[in-house]
């Protein structure tokens, strides 16, 4: 990303990022890293400015900040862990119903229920009790992750995650490896997430996120 050789004219092309040329400090920054990827410290990746820069870079939005009023708690890194904010990007996995269909009034006798749709009955309570259950941990995990008990807050959205598959808690993981500076783990779980995520078809803003 960093070897882009177009790198500094797309940061002035963009007006978020376009006043940062004027900061030969941050540009100087910005050029070593171009020379040396590698020798970026914690102090240069926890700068604000850096989350500009890879915005305008990866051309997507990475403020996270769209959460309303009554959304579920969603931990959510920002830069150097400042401004912290609960994300609304929890996508609704509905439940699946039984047909609520009457029966015919034609018919005397009461519809006999084949083996395969009480299979299919079956196979949707199981998931609802393991997404409930998933919610728990992720809950959970969460709470330890506001107390800054990053290693408690790993277990539970990793037992969330095995429970059931919905990649808002491998978002959650990766936000708990980042603020507890283990980066190769957060970058790994979040391509994981991103895997996951495009199999199952899901939201492209999540996917982002």
């Amino acid at each position: 990303m960093f070897s882009d050789p177009q790198l500094f004219q797309k940061l002035a092309a963009n007006p978020k990022t376009a006043p940062l040329l004027a900061d030969h400090q941050f540009m100087g920054k910005l050029a070593a890293l171009q020379k040396d990827p590698r020798g970026a410290g914690a102090d240069m990746m926890s700068d604000p400015r850096m989350l500009q820069v890879f915005s305008v870079l990866l051309g997507i939005d990475m403020s996270f900040g769209g959460g309303g009023p009554g959304g579920p708690d969603e931990a959510v890194f920002t830069a150097g862990g400042k401004g912290k904010k609960e994300a609304s990007e929890d996508v609704d996995m509905p439940d699946v119903r039984p047909s609520s269909a009457k029966p015919s009034a034609a018919r005397a006798e009461p519809e006999e229920v084949s083996e395969s749709e009480e299979e299919e009955d079956e196979d949707a309570k199981a998931k609802k009790e393991a997404k409930e259950a998933a919610d728990k941990e992720k809950a959970l995990g969460t709470e330890n992750y506001k107390k800054r008990q990053f290693d408690a807050a790993i277990e539970h959205y990793n037992k969330a995650w095995e429970l059931h598959k919905d990649i808002t808690y491998l978002t959650n993981l990766s936000a708990a490896y980042f603020e507890k500076k283990d980066y190769e783990k957060c970058i790994e779980t979040c391509q994981n997430a991103i895997q996951e995520g495009r199999e199952v078809l899901a939201d492209f803003k999540l996917i982002a996120k």
